[in-house]
Parts: C-alpha cells; sequence; structure tokens
C-alpha cells in the first residue's frame, strides 16, 4: 500500500543493548521506522550473536532480535570510544541500555552524564530490579525474577500434582519487559512532541513480571482464601486439548455438546455460583467423552458447538499456520544458508509500515558510515580502526 509510512522515520535511537530484554525493544522500534544503530564491543560483541542456530557462523535468534538495525563497533573501555558514543548520542532522540545499574555511569555515558543542556533527550534504561533500591545491582536473569515475583509460584499452584516449582523455558521477564520498555518510549515520545521535555525511562524486570501476578496480588490480601479458576486439560485418545469453560452458558453449551441431557436438567447447576461448586461431574463427565475420542474430533465438534477449544501446537506447528501467515505474523529473513522467518511485531495498522527489517548487520557493518555521517574524516577514521577503538 503506497500509503503507509514509517511512524518513527526520521528518529535516532542509540542502542546499547545486548542478549534480549534491550533488543527486542529496539527491534520494535527498527520496525517502526527509527534508525537504531546498535553498538556492539569489539572482538564477541552481543553474546546472542552465539546462539544456537548458527547457520553459516550466523545466529538466527540474533537476527531475529537485531534485524533492521544499523550496526557500529565500539570500544567503550577507551576514552576515545567513549567519546564518540557521547557525540552520537547528541545527535539521537534516544538512548536504551540494558546494563547492569551503575554500569554507564562508570562508563561516564549514564543519563546525568550525557543529557547536558538537551531538555529533550530520552533515556531509557532495562534492568533487573531498576535503577533505584537495594537490589539495583544484584544479578538479574529470568528464572531469577520468575520466582521471585510471585509467578513461579502461580503456575505451580495451577498443577495440583506439582511437587515443587516448575522450571520455565521461555525468558518471559526478559520479552515482557521489552514491550513494556517499548511502550514508555513511545509516551515519553509524545512527551517530548508535545511538551520539549525528555525523561530518564527506568524500566525494571522485575516490575513488568509483577504485572502478570496481578490477580494472585488482590487474592493475597484478601481476608479469606480464594479458589483461582484453573483450567486443565483434557486427555483425549492421541494427545490433549483445552476447552476453557469460562462462564454459565459454556458449561451448559458443553454438556448440550456431549448429549449429557440429565445432567443438563440437574438443579445444582441453574445458577454459576452454584454450578462452580458442583462441577466435578461436569469435569468428570467431559473427561470420560474425551478419553475416547480423537485430538482432531474433540476440536471440530466442540468448535462447531461454539465452544472454546484448542489442541496444544509446537512452535514448529505455528510457522504452518494459515492465519499467522495471512496476517503477516511472520516476516522473512536470509543469511547464506538461506530464507528463514522471524516473528513481526504483533501489532498491524492501516495506515503503517510497520515490517521488520529485511537485513542484519554484521558486526562492526555500519562503523564507517556513521563515523562519516557524523563528520569524521578519513584520516581520523583510520586512526580510529589502527588504534582499534573502532572495529
Amino acid at each position: 500500500n503506497s500509503m503507509t509510512q514509517k511512524p518513527l522515520s526520521g528518529y535516532r535511537i542509540i542502542d546499547f543493548t545486548s542478549v534480549v530484554a534491550g533488543p527486542w525493544c529496539t527491534r520494535l522500534l527498527a520496525d517502526c521506522g527509527a534508525e537504531v544503530i546498535k553498538i556492539e564491543s569489539p572482538g564477541a560483541g552481543d553474546v546472542m550473536r552465539y546462539a544456537p542456530p548458527l547457520a553459516g557462523g550466523e545466529s538466527r535468534v540474533y537476527a531475529h532480535f537485531n534485524c533492521g538495525k544499523k550496526n557500529m563497533c565500539l570500544d567503550l573501555k577507551r576514552e576515545e570510544g567513549v567519546d564518540i558514543a557521547r557525540k552520537l548520542i547528541e545527535t539521537a532522540d534516544v538512548v536504551v541500555e540494558n546494563f547492569r545499574p551503575g554500569v554507564m555511569a562508570k562508563l561516564g555515558l549514564d543519563y546525568a552524564s550525557v543529557r547536558g543542556e538537551r531538555e529533550d533527550l530520552i533515556y531509557c534504561s532495562v534492568s533487573g530490579f531498576g535503577q533505584t533500591g537495594p537490589m539495583a545491582t544484584a544479578p538479574a536473569y529470568a528464572p531469577v525474577l520468575h520466582a521471585l515475583s510471585g509467578y513461579d509460584h502461580a503456575q505451580q499452584v495451577a498443577q495440583p500434582q506439582a511437587e515443587g516449582p516448575l522450571s520455565c523455558g521461555i525468558m518471559v521477564a526478559d520479552i515482557l519487559a521489552a514491550t513494556y520498555a517499548f511502550g514508555a518510549i513511545q509516551t515519553a515520545i509524545i512527551q517530548k512532541e508535545r511538551f520539549g521535555k525528555g525523561a530518564h525511562l527506568d524500566v525494571s524486570l522485575m516490575d513488568s513480571m509483577l504485572t502478570m501476578v496481578a490477580l494472585q496480588t488482590q487474592e493475597a490480601q484478601w481476608h479469606e482464601e480464594i479458589k483461582s479458576t484453573v483450567f486443565h486439560p483434557a486427555l483425549c485418545k492421541d494427545g490433549h486439548v483445552i476447552i476453557p469453560l469460562v462462564n454459565h452458558k459454556n458449561y451448559l453449551d458443553l454438556l448440550s455438546a456431549i448429549g449429557e441431557t440429565e445432567l443438563l436438567q440437574d438443579p445444582r447447576f441453574k445458577t454459576f455460583p452454584s454450578l462452580l461448586d458442583n462441577r466435578t461431574d461436569i469435569l468428570q463427565a467431559l473427561a470420560d467423552w474425551t478419553a475416547s475420542r480423537t485430538v482432531a474430533a474433540v476440536v471440530n465438534h466442540m468448535q462447531d458447538s461454539g465452544l472454546p477449544c484448542a489442541r496444544f501446537r509446537t512452535a514448529a506447528q505455528t510457522l504452518e499456520d494459515q492465519h499467522l501467515i495471512d496476517r503477516g505474523s511472520f516476516a522473512s529473513l536470509n543469511d547464506s544458508v538461506g530464507a528463514f522467518t522471524v516473528v513481526s511485531a504483533p501489532f498491524r495498522a492501516d495506515t503503517m509500515d510497520l515490517n521488520a527489517g529485511a537485513f542484519v548487520a554484521k558486526l562492526g557493518q555500519h562503523t564507517d558510515a556513521v563515523l562519516v555521517a557524523g563528520g569524521f574524516d578519513d584520516a581520523t577514521i583510520a586512526n580510529l580502526r589502527t588504534s582499534k577503538v573502532v572495529a
């Protein structure tokens, strides 16, 4: 559509992030059209460059989190490197960093040091526990925050057979904090546009995880125990399905769908509170009904009956989903081995181009171009290269 445009084109982001939380935030900004200049250290760069699968030595995981960004290789342990970073920040609308609190200050690149006269600089710090408080500098990886926030406990309580906390195979804390950081930056951009004021945004993975357990937080303060609704999978002949029954109508529709006419007349199920107190019989009838049928048969029958029902899929199976393909939920990238798929930004807009950038920068690929655009002459750039300040 020739009417669509990149909503953040013209905004410049200097990106000091690595691993997942920071990079996913800046990847979303890049999808929206911002010029993202990612700074990586010479030699190793972002540790995610080594995350398998490695296609021709290039990480496809790194590609997913960093496509569409320019890349600059800069040694921040050197004063000249820090000076270049400062000059870049002077040209930027937004800085994003996810070092442990205190690291940017040691480098002289923290908000207080780089803000200068600029009222309108937006500086976003993403960290495990936030920039303030007694835990600020404690090591914080996703599993630590899942455990401390009560998220793992809520998951464990939902498994009647679990003997201890469950392991989580997904970095919920990182992706969630990245999403909130992306939203916070947009909010700060609106403030900048309206009032000419920037901000230091302090986004923490811990605070982000607390938003996942809002319901449990309320239950925890109540004077009597509340039984949370948990939806358990139903076992079929060849696998499981989930049929979340959330309201009175769902239960009654279910009884009709599985031919339980007698239970439908049961006075215990006349009101929803009474039904919930006595629903064991309904769940048992459902378990008996699904046990003799295949997943495909159960899903089809439930969907025909207007009931919420789904099979359990793998990530590989979602890649084949025609609904997601039609919606543009995936984008295609290429590397030396061939084409592969990454996940698109999870929002669409009729007037905006939000497509993922089709390139993945090599370490330091745009170093020279950024320096030239920044007014550095060839001799200076050559010197910086020789002394390994840039690579």
